[in-house]
């Protein structure tokens, strides 16, 4: 399977509101957010970056089944990439 052929949806629920806390510092261009507890084979999947407000990031990976959530509020310190396991057989 190449890349062309996996399908990965990502939508937004907000919470709302502003962020009840600063941004860290030492992440002003965001963050990425690694699920792949070291697994070679990943899927990095972009996120609008910085969020609008406050809310969840839900991604799911239409081809192999694996979901995430990511939180986001907001601010410069938000997740701007996730990368997911890969579960296919390539």
């Amino acid at each position: 399977m190449n890349e062309a052929e996996i399908s990965i949806s990502v939508r937004w629920f907000k919470r709302g509101g502003k962020a009840r806390c600063p941004a860290n510092p030492a992440y002003p261009d965001g963050v990425v957010v690694d699920m792949t507890e070291g697994q070679a084979r990943q899927c990095p999947v972009p996120l609008p970056y910085p969020a609008k407000e406050v809310g969840t990031w839900y991604v799911t990976c239409n081809t192999c089944g694996v979901k995430a959530a990511v939180t986001a509020a907001g601010r410069a310190d938000d997740p701007r990439e996730v990368r997911l396991p890969c579960n296919t057989v390539r």
